[in-house]
């Protein structure tokens, strides 16, 4: 019995690509193939606080600099000099992270030192936040996608608004009656009342026998978290 090859072909191709043959698309006829959701979040270029993102790539520049610095250096008559730029690396890589913390957010390709520990995944601690169970305080953006912009907004002016003994008089004044009469901190627990109280005083210790505007850094940087991560709780709040 002889075989007809192109029939054969025919009868293989057939079975190959149509009527749902294994070459075939395994989704239905006029069904589109499932796409992914729309992202909705920001492009990366327009993240973050204008101003903080300005200092970022000031610092990032100034970084490289020092880079160049320390390979040209790489004599041992020169040992001091390397010493000292080699510091001066690793002082601007601690800025470029504070920046962050403060409101920057810089390209993936900016992204050139390591962060620091607590918002690092994977390597354990109290502080790790949603990397390690706990609290989301101090981890990268933790998921706050515009978040991070939004505490930017609440904290500008930051260190730089000017308030006169008298203007600040009568805002205390206004402050308290409000106070009193339910319309400020009504939904405030005596607890939360200490807290701010205690959290007042120290800062007003601070002012007093310093310049408060010192740390001013590091108080934007809590600040900034803190605020991250009550927007986040809200949001969940409001999605439950």
């Amino acid at each position: 019995m002889s075989i007809d090859y192109k029939q054969l072909e025919a009868l293989v191709r057939e079975a190959m690509f149509t009527g749902g043959g294994i070459n075939e698309p395994s989704a239905p006829e006029g069904v589109p193939h499932r796409m992914p959701a729309a992202d909705t979040d920001d492009n990366e270029q327009n993240m973050g606080d204008k101003e903080a993102n300005h200092l970022y790539e000031i610092a990032l520049a100034a970084r490289e600099a020092t880079e160049q610095l320390v390979e040209a250096l790489d004599q041992p008559i020169y040992d001091g000099a390397y010493e000292h730029a080699f510091k001066a690396t690793r002082a601007l890589g601690e800025a470029l992270n504070e920046l962050v913390a403060v409101g920057a957010h810089p390209m993936p390709d900016q992204r050139v030192v390591a962060l620091p520990p607590d918002q690092q995944k994977y390597t354990g601690g109290s502080n790790m936040g949603d990397f390690a169970g706990g609290a989301t305080i101090g981890t990268g953006d933790g998921g706050f996608g515009g978040m991070e912009e939004a505490a930017g907004k609440d904290l500008e002016g930051f260190g730089t608004n000017i308030k006169t003994q008298a203007q600040q008089a009568k805002g205390e004044l206004d402050r308290s009656k409000a106070i009193a009469g339910g319309k400020t901190l009504g939904g405030v627990d005596n607890k939360e009342r200490g807290m701010l109280t205690q959290i007042e005083d120290i800062l007003t210790k601070i002012a007093e026998e310093g310049d408060l505007t010192d740390y001013r850094g590091a108080l934007r940087s809590v600040l900034t978290r803190l605020l991250q991560v009550a927007g986040k709780n809200s949001q969940q709040g409001k999605a439950k």
